[in-house]
């Protein structure tokens, strides 16, 4: 497997959460890519729980709490401010 040229350390620790929160994925860049997301949309007033509505609805491979589990990985590794203005409701 070739190692990309510009290897992000943020998303090789992105990836490694993931697989060790036993998410797992065929395509890393595409992952990549929605983890990112993840802070776009938040950066853009949208609220967390609307975030994990959306990842699961465009991943079906996302089931139950991995939604998640994989939003608030991708908020701690990409955007990590975002969680401590967003997390004021862990009910939801």
């Amino acid at each position: 497997m070739a190692v990309p040229a510009r290897a992000d350390s943020n998303d090789d620790a992105f990836l490694v959460s993931l697989h060790a929160a036993g998410i797992t994925f065929p395509d890393p860049a595409r992952v990549v890519a929605a983890g990112k997301w993840v802070c776009q949309a938040v950066g853009q007033g949208t609220q967390m729980a609307d975030v994990v509505k959306t990842i699961q609805s465009q991943n079906a491979g996302l089931h139950g709490d991995n939604a998640a589990r994989f939003t608030a990985i991708a908020a701690n590794v990409y955007c990590p401010q975002a969680l401590s203005t967003t997390s004021g409701n862990p009910g939801s």
